[in-house]
């Protein structure tokens, strides 16, 4: 349709015919309209629809997010579990040694190892929440397992006493520490021979006490083999055996309590030195002693002791 506009001149109405640049303003006029019009038109539709990317990273995103809620309800809820077994396992540590438990959680605790996690994604968070949970679940199941297993053990017993659970020589050191149960070089023969026991070094005289409640089933005094030697029967199927002995304080059938003297270290039998050779049977069989002295040593002496039995390569006897 033609445009007209009134001419002064001629006092009448003249069709405006556009020029070049007019008829260009026009065409770029309704381009840059039809532009503005498909942006405005895009941001709509991105607005209200979602593409099947953006719906996928949205279900990913609700996905994580419950496996974190998640996570962290397991974590919450083995915390609480944690808290309840320390409390248990405190309350039975007090009612056998009448005392506190050692702190064995290290004060100078390393946190460098979650300074990562500000660095991580949502889904290696995820990740690694669900790896420590599942480590968690673990320890909490080993520690029941352990709870159970004293608590059994304990069921019959008076008292703490009733079990190996102390040195059976005075004022032991830790460096005083021989050869333990496994398989050592015997002193004379230079072959390995099987050791049932462990070799506590002591001076001759230095007094022997029974490791806890019992009754003295066996002496024999001889000058081969085990030498002087005391078995004394306890509560629950242990039995201690104390060897190499010099003088013999105690009688057959005896009833013994934890810590009274029973012998004196000497160096009687198959001895190479001046020693104690204990052992503790647990149904019959050879048990490691050193796992019996926790009455008596910190947990820091007891690895010491441990890593100085196992570690000995030759008996005394």
């Amino acid at each position: 349709m033609s445009k007209y506009k009134f001419n002064k001149d001629q006092l009448k109405f003249v069709e405006d015919k556009l020029g070049m640049k007019g008829r260009l303003k026009v065409v770029l006029g309704y381009i840059l309209g039809s532009i503005l019009l498909a942006i405005f038109y895009y941001i709509v539709a991105a607005l209200i629809f979602n593409t099947n990317e953006e719906e996928r990273l949205l279900k990913e995103r609700e996905m994580m997010q419950q496996e974190y809620n998640n996570a962290a309800e397991k974590m919450n809820l083995l915390e609480n579990v944690l808290s309840d077994l320390q409390a248990r396992d405190r309350e039975i540590y007090m009612n056998i040694f009448k005392s506190a438990p050692p702190d064995l959680v290290n004060s100078s605790y390393d946190a460098a190892i979650y300074e990562k996690l500000d660095s991580l994604g949502d889904m290696d968070i995820v990740k690694f929440s669900v790896a420590k949970s599942a480590d968690v679940e673990k320890l909490v199941s080993a520690a029941g397992e352990k709870l159970n297993h004293i608590y059994n053990e304990f069921l019959g017993a008076e008292n703490a006493t009733d079990i190996p659970s102390i040195l059976p020589v005075k004022g032991l050191a830790v460096n005083q520490t021989g050869a333990s149960l496994g398989m050592k070089i015997h002193p004379f023969y230079k072959t390995m021979e099987m050791h049932n026991g462990i070799d506590l070094l002591a001076a001759l005289g230095t007094e022997v006490i029974a490791s806890a409640n019992g009754v003295v089933t066996d002496i024999s005094r001889s000058d081969r083999g085990r030498g002087n030697q005391i078995v004394i029967e306890h509560w629950g199927g242990y039995k201690t055996v104390y060897s190499h002995l010099g003088d013999i304080l105690v009688r057959k059938s005896q009833q013994v309590k934890q810590g009274s003297v029973i012998a004196r270290v000497g160096n009687s039998g198959l001895s190479f030195a001046p020693h104690l050779h204990y052992e503790v049977h647990l149904d019959g069989k050879p048990v490691e002693p050193v796992n019996f002295f926790f009455a008596d040593l910190k947990p820091e002496q007891y690895r010491e002791m441990l890593m100085i039995a196992i570690n000995t390569g030759q008996s005394l006897d």
